[in-house]
């Protein structure tokens, strides 16, 4: 019973640990610039293509794609800036 009761706790545990990274990531990317914000959320969250958001967006793909770097690069800075710790 106590090694079943184990899993279940560390399957919680580990359900905290993800729901608080993705509240971080998430407070991290409304920080950004709208446009690089508007690709982060249509591509991560939206699950959309980079032709999609291209074409939703009224920007190139390459546009998108530069738009996506600056984001993650920006993000990057702002984990490093504000010591964060992403598990």
């Amino acid at each position: 019973i106590f090694d079943v009761l184990q899993v279940t706790d560390d399957n919680a545990e580990q359900r905290i640990i993800r729901s608080q990274t993705h509240d971080k990531v998430r407070a991290l990317v409304d920080m950004l610039p709208p446009e690089q914000r508007e690709v982060v959320i249509l591509r991560h969250y939206a699950d959309m293509s980079f032709k999609e958001i291209a074409k939703l967006t009224r920007v190139s793909i390459n546009t998108a794609l530069g738009r996506m770097r600056y984001a993650l690069i920006n993000i990057r800075k702002m984990v490093e800036e504000k010591d964060i710790v992403l598990q």
